[in-house]
C-alpha cells in the first residue's frame, strides 16, 4: 500500500484520493453531493416546537414515539445542569423543566447519533472516533456556555453538528476500497473538506447562519471575526480542549493566542494548558458524554 505521502510510485492510493477528491468537489459545485437527512423525529419536534400555544403533553406524546429519545431527555433533565430538588420519571414534567427550545435542540442532538452508522468496519471505526470527538466538544461547550452568556443547549447542539460534513466524505470511501487503509489520505480529506461540507449540510437542513458558521469554522484556530465572540468561537475553544493530553495537541497554537479565547474572556488557564474551571465541572461533562455516547 502506498502512503498518501508517496510520490512517483505506482499504487492505488494517490489515484483513489485524487478521484475521490474530484468527485466530492464536482458534486459540491454542481449541488449533487448526496447529503444526509435529518432524522424524522428531529424534524417533527422542530415543527411542533415552533407552533403557537403548543401543549406540552402533545409534545410529550410525540417524543414518546421514540423510546430512546424519551429516555435521553429524562436523563438530561435530571443531570447536574438541570437538577432541581426532585428528579422526575414523567416525560411531560421533564419537558417542562427543559423548555421548548432546549427540547428541540436536545432532540436534534440525540438524533444526530443515528447518522454516524455505516456498515463498513473501517469506516464505522473512523465515524465512531469523530462522534466521540464531537460529543466531548459538545459537552465542553455546554459547560463553557454558562460562563460567557451563551445558551448551553444550543452550544451542545453546535458542538455535535460541527463534524457532520465528515459523513458524505466517509460514505464515498466505500467506492475506493484501496483508500480505506491510507489513514494519511483520509485525514487530509477530512481536515480540508469537513468544514465546507458541514456548512453545506447545515444549510440543507435549514439551520441558521450562526450554526452554519460553527461547521464552516471548525478547526480554524486563528479565526478572528470582527465583533464580539460568537457561537463558532465558543465551539472552537471547546474543540481545542478536546485535544488536551493527546499528541496532536502539541501541533496546535497556544490557547492564550487564539483570538476566540481572547474574546470569550473565560478566565484562568490551568497547568494543563486548559481552562481551570472545567476541572470543577468534570462531573457534568462526564454525564453529558455518557448520555450521548
Amino acid at each position: 500500500m502506498v502512503s498518501g505521502h508517496s510520490t512517483g510510485q505506482t499504487g492505488n492510493s494517490p489515484t483513489d484520493k485524487e478521484q475521490l477528491l474530484k468527485r466530492i468537489i464536482t458534486a459540491l459545485k454542481s449541488g449533487t453531493l448526496e447529503l444526509p437527512s435529518l432524522p424524522d423525529i428531529a424534524l417533527d419536534v422542530r415543527v411542533a416546537a415552533n407552533q403557537d400555544n403548543l401543549n406540552i403533553e402533545d409534545l410529550a406524546r410525540l417524543v414518546q414515539q421514540d423510546p430512546g429519545l424519551s429516555a435521553y431527555l429524562l436523563k438530561v433533565s435530571i443531570s447536574s445542569y438541570y437538577k432541581r430538588r426532585h428528579a422526575t420519571n414523567n416525560l411531560g414534567s421533564a419537558l417542562r423543566r427543559l423548555g421548548l427550545n432546549a427540547t428541540r435542540d436536545l432532540t436534534a442532538s440525540y438524533a444526530l447519533k443515528t447518522l454516524f452508522c455505516i456498515n463498513n468496519a473501517q469506516i464505522k471505526r473512523r465515524l465512531r472516533e469523530i462522534w466521540q470527538r464531537s460529543v466531548y466538544t459538545a459537552a465542553l461547550a455546554h459547560v463553557m456556555a454558562r460562563h460567557c452568556g451563551f445558551d448551553p443547549d444550543r452550544a451542545l447542539l453546535a458542538g455535535l453538528l460541527q463534524d457532520i460534513g465528515a459523513l458524505p466524505i466517509l460514505a464515498n470511501l466505500k467506492e475506493y476500497p484501496a483508500l480505506l487503509d491510507d489513514q494519511v489520505a483520509i485525514d487530509d480529506l477530512l481536515n480540508n473538506y469537513t468544514g465546507k461540507i458541514s456548512a453545506l449540510v447545515l444549510n440543507h437542513w435549514q439551520f441558521d447562519h450562526e450554526l452554519v458558521a460553527v461547521g464552516l469554522e471548525r478547526g480554524n484556530w486563528l479565526r478572528d471575526k470582527p465583533g464580539p465572540a460568537d457561537l463558532a468561537d465558543l465551539v472552537l475553544v471547546a474543540r481545542y480542549h478536546s485535544y488536551l493530553g493527546e499528541p496532536s495537541h502539541k501541533t496546535l497554537p497556544q490557547l492564550s493566542t487564539l483570538p476566540a479565547f481572547q474574546k470569550l474572556k473565560l478566565g484562568e488557564i490551568g497547568p494543563q494548558q486548559g481552562l481551570a474551571f472545567l476541572r470543577e465541572a468534570q462531573r457534568e461533562i462526564d454525564e453529558l458524554r455518557s448520555a450521548l455516547l
